[in-house]
């Protein structure tokens, strides 16, 4: 086969394979189907370049005990039936992004999101205003825009994401900034009509950053003075945000204190988390655990619904989740790899002031607010593309930092042909 076809082909599916992973609201049983077929790609993909996977696969330590953990849960999991079939799609998702970090470079995947994001947000807009019985909810809070994704806290999320990838390139590429801003502007009126609060919330505190990156391109005593300048910034920023937490939740995302009810759920889940607090309940096993979910059900009264064992759910923030499946082990894993990473992108970042790796910075930061009150960007996500992107991160920054102390060439494997947006 041509090598270009190939090459072709290959991307096409690696596409697809993201698209499946960002979350397309289908109909049962299209979404177990897929994720079968994807446990067959996914292997193909990589067995063309097995021992460049491996290698990969094996240079973050932090991250592989952090999978290892939910994959050896299953020996005390309270439901290990379940936990060996989360476990699976866990190593396959996770093997995905070792497959991205394998074959592009942070620059290359970074450019398939935009194409991504890009499409996704069409296809939400276009399905929300043509089939507003497919892309619209009513709820509480009137009508809300979902588009493909199937829920409107997902939209929201993805949404954030985009905002911001576009963000990136039309205030710091060279072409196509009119395209791009007008990409930017699109995902924040989804945003907006999504009425999604936690993704408006995360997509605000990202946005200060955004200078962040021009500050990068100043002489180095420069940088490191705005480097410290922005971090008391930062601390004023959050000092400020603890300090005005009722403003914050009551005025500007119009919820109430307790968060639509969330805190009395989160102090039983922890109450819960407490009885099993090293090693947790299990990866994947609490929730689909119909004791625990009646429970839930008889203890906090607005999740009754979930009591019918048909409605999925979740304790409305990631790192609760976490604590429920893989105790304070699994936590304290998940914390290092994510301290391991970020130390690695803003070194990264200062090193070569390349745009991709600020990106990096921003998808780690919005993984980490993300998890608070909602679950965008769970860390250890059996199928998520948020989860995938940060496999990608943590061994792409791995391999590139360990090259460029080694040569102490800034530039080396970042370049490549055929440069869409930047120089």
């Amino acid at each position: 086969m041509n090598q270009h076809l190939s090459r072709n082909i290959e991307l096409g599916i690696t596409f697809c394979l993201s698209a499946f992973y960002l979350g397309i609201d289908l109909p049962s049983p299209i979404p177990s189907a897929l994720a079968l077929v994807s446990f067959l790609i996914i292997p193909l993909l990589i067995i063309r370049q097995w021992k460049e996977f491996i290698y990969v696969a094996t240079r973050d330590i932090p991250l592989i005990l952090a999978v290892g953990a939910a994959v050896i849960s299953v020996i005390w999991s309270t439901n290990p039936e379940e936990t060996l079939a989360h476990s699976r799609a866990l190593l396959f998702s996770t093997a995905f992004g070792i497959y991205l970090a394998t074959r592009y470079t942070p620059k290359e995947l970074m450019q398939l999101m935009v194409w991504l994001f890009g499409i996704y947000m069409l296809l939400s807009l276009i399905t929300s205003l043509i089939l507003p019985s497919y892309g619209t909810d009513i709820n509480t809070e009137g009508l809300s825009w979902q588009g493909i994704a199937g829920h409107k806290n997902s939209l929201s999320a993805a949404m954030g994401m985009a905002a911001m990838l576009f963000l990136d390139l039309a205030l710091y590429g060279y072409k196509y900034r009119p395209i791009l801003s007008l990409g930017a502007g699109i995902s924040f009126l989804l945003i907006l009509l999504s009425k999604g609060k936690g993704g408006l919330g995360v997509f605000m505190g990202l946005l200060p950053l955004l200078p962040l990156y021009k500050l990068t391109k100043q002489e180095y005593r420069l940088r490191t003075f705005f480097g410290i300048f922005a971090f008391v910034i930062g601390l004023v920023i959050i000092l400020s945000t603890l300090v005005n937490l009722e403003f914050i939740t009551v005025e500007l995302l119009g919820k109430d204190m307790e968060l639509t009810g969330r805190i009395p759920l989160w102090n039983y889940l922890i109450q819960r988390g407490l009885e099993k607090s090293w090693l947790g309940y299990g990866y994947g096993a609490f929730w689909t655990n119909p004791k625990e979910v009646l429970q839930v059900a008889l203890n906090v009264p607005w999740m009754s619904s979930i009591a019918d064992g048909v409605t999925k759910a979740h304790a409305h923030s990631a790192y609760i989740d976490l604590f429920l499946q893989l105790g304070w082990v699994g936590v304290s894993l998940v914390a290092l790899s994510f301290v391991t990473i970020l130390f690695r992108v803003v070194l990264l970042l200062g090193l070569t002031r390349q745009i991709e790796y600020f990106w990096m910075l921003q998808l780690l930061l919005f993984m980490a607010m993300g998890n608070i009150a909602n679950n965008s960007g769970e860390f250890l996500a059996y199928r998520s593309l948020y989860w995938v992107l940060y496999v990608s991160t943590a061994c792409s920054t791995a391999i590139h930092l360990k090259r460029i102390l080694k040569t102490g060439n800034k530039l080396v494997n970042l370049q490549y042909e055929n440069t869409t947006y930047q120089h």
